[in-house]
C-alpha cells in the first residue's frame, strides 16, 4: 500500500506541475480541494480498513493534515498569487520530497498478514522491566546494575497453569522479533517471556519509557567477527563469544529465576500465577540460541530447548593448541536445532562432524535436527514478513517467508507440546 500510495499522489503533483506550467496559472483553489480530498480519503480508507493504523502512516497523516490546514485557509482568504515558473516548480518538489518521506516507513515496513494463529485461547500481553542488582552492566555509560525488559504473551482469562517458554533474541534482534511464533504457542496454552538483553538488541524500551539501542562496539565487534579466519584471530573470538555468552546466560538466568520467584509468590500479579515452573522451555535464535542451549546444560529446571540457526557456542569449554576443546557431556535434556540450509551446509563442508551443533546432537540423550531449504538467516524471524527490504539486505533465502514461519511454528508447537505437555511423540523430517 506504501509504494502504491506514493504513486497515485506523485501522479497528482505531477498533474497538477503539468497544468500549471501550460496554462501558466498556479491553481491553488483547485490543489487546495485536492489536498482536503486526499484527507478525507485517507480517513476513510483507514476507517474501512483499507490502511492499518500504525506506525506506517503516522507521517502521512501528519503531511495530509497540515496540507488540508494550509488549503483551508487558502480557500478562505480566496487569494491567488501571481504565476511564477520557480515557485510552481519550488512546489512539486516540496511536495514530492515530503510526501516521499512521509510515506518511507510505509514502504519500509509494508502491511503483510499474520500468520494465522491455530489455537482457540484469546491472548494477552504484558511487559516488565526488572533490575538485577547483582550485576553491573557493561554497556552502561556510568556505573549502574543491569536491567532487562521482558515482553510476555500468555492466555487470557485463564484459569490454570501452563508451561513457560522463554525466547532469547540474537545479535542485533529485539525481543519482538517472533512474534508470530510467541502468539502461536499462546494461542495453544503456554506463558512466553521474550527477552530484550539491553545493549545487544537493535533497541529496548522499558516500561518507564526509557530506549536503549544496540550498542555500537557490539555492532563493531560483531561485524569484525566474520572477516577473522587465521588461529589467533580464532582465539579472539572465542574470549569474545564467550565474554558474550556470559552476558546473556546470566540474563537469562536472572530472568527465570525471577519469574520463578514471581511464580511461587502468591501476591503476584495474575501473569505469573499461570506459569507451571515444573514444565520449562527454552527458544532462542542465532545466538539467543546458543544461550538457550548452554541453560539447557546450567539448569535442572529446564525441559526442552530450541536452536533457531544458531552455532552452540556454550559447547566450547576451552582454546587450546589451536583449536576449541567441546563439551563432552551428552546434552541433557530435548534438543532441536533448526537450520537454514546455507547454515547446515557450510558447516558439515567447512568444520564437519566436529560443529559444534553436529557435535552436541552427536551425543545427547535425545536430539533432533532439521533444515529449512532455500531458508536463510532471518526466515526464523518475522523481519521478511515485517520489512521485506530490510530482511533482504540483511540475509534471507528464497524459500517463501509466510510458509517458512509457518511451517517453523508448527514444528515448534509440536515439539514443546510433546515435551513439556506429553502430547504425542515428537518427529520431524530431516528436510522442511
Amino acid at each position: 500500500m506504501g509504494i502504491l500510495t506514493l504513486i497515485v499522489v506523485l501522479i497528482l503533483e505531477i498533474i497538477f506541475l503539468t497544468w500549471s506550467v501550460y496554462t501558466k496559472n498556479n491553481h491553488h483553489a483547485e490543489k487546495a480541494i485536492v489536498s482536503i480530498a486526499l484527507l478525507l480519503l485517507f480517513v476513510l480508507l483507514r476507517t474501512t480498513g483499507v490502511y492499518d493504523w500504525g506506525f506506517r502512516y503516522y507521517f502521512f497523516f501528519l503531511v495530509l493534515s497540515l496540507q488540508s490546514l494550509v488549503a483551508g485557509i487558502s480557500l478562505l482568504r480566496k487569494k491567488e498569487s501571481p504565476y511564477l515558473l520557480r515557485r510552481v516548480l519550488f512546489r512539486f518538489l516540496r511536495n514530492g520530497l515530503l510526501l516521499s518521506l512521509a510515506l518511507f516507513l510505509a514502504i519500509l515496513c509494508p502491511q503483510y498478514e499474520q500468520p494465522a494463529i491455530t489455537g482457540t485461547l484469546e491472548i494477552e500481553t504484558a511487559k516488565h522491566t526488572w533490575t538485577d542488582s547483582a550485576r553491573i552492566d557493561p554497556y552502561a555509560s556510568a556505573p549502574e546494575n543491569r536491567a532487562l525488559t521482558v515482553e510476555f504473551w500468555y492466555p487470557k482469562e485463564a484459569d490454570q497453569q501452563y508451561p513457560l517458554i522463554i525466547f532469547s533474541h540474537g545479535a542485533f534482534g529485539f525481543s519482538g522479533s517472533n512474534y508470530s511464533t510467541f502468539a502461536e504457542l499462546a494461542s495453544h496454552g503456554y506463558v512466553v517471556a521474550s527477552i530484550g538483553h539491553t545493549s545487544q538488541a537493535f533497541f529496548t524500551l522499558d516500561t518507564s519509557g526509557k530506549l536503549t539501542i544496540v550498542n555500537n562496539d557490539f555492532i563493531q565487534k560483531a561485524m569484525e567477527i566474520n572477516a577473522l579466519t587465521d588461529t589467533q584471530h580464532e582465539q579472539d573470538i572465542f574470549r569474545t563469544t564467550q565474554a558474550w555468552m556470559k552476558l546473556r546466560t546470566e540474563d537469562e538466568h536472572f530472568v527465570l529465576n525471577t519469574l520463578c520467584m514471581e511464580a511461587a509468590n502468591p501476591t503476584s500479579d495474575h501473569l505469573f500465577q499461570l506459569i507451571d515452573t515444573d514444565k520449562i522451555g527454552l527458544i532462542g535464535h542465532s545466538l539467543g540460541g546458543a544461550t538457550s542451549a548452554q541453560l539447557g546444560r546450567e539448569r535442572e529446571d529446564i525441559d526442552a530447548v530450541i536452536v533457531l540457526d544458531g552455532t552452540m557456542l556454550g559447547e566450547e569449554l576451552a582454546f587450546v593448541n589451536n583449536s576449541v576443546v567441546l563439551n563432552e557431556a551428552p546434552y541433557p535434556i530435548a534438543l532441536l536445532n533448526i537450520y537454514a540450509e546455507d547454515h547446515y551446509q557450510n558447516a558439515k563442508e567447512l568444520v564437519g562432524e566436529s560443529y559444534n551443533n553436529f557435535w552436541a546432537t552427536k551425543h545427547a540423550k535425545n536430539a533432533y535436527e532439521t533444515v529449512f531449504l532455500e531458508a536463510g538467516h532471518l526466515n526464523f524471524t518475522d523481519l521478511p514478513l515485517f520489512s521485506p527490504i530490510l530482511a533482504d539486505l540483511l540475509g534471507v533465502g528464497e524459500v517463501d517467508a509466510k510458509t517458512c514461519i509457518e511451517t517453523m511454528n508448527q514444528v515448534i508447537l509440536e515439539f514443546f507440546n510433546a515435551f513439556l505437555k506429553a502430547e504425542g511423540q515428537f518427529y520431524v523430517a530431516k528436510e522442511q
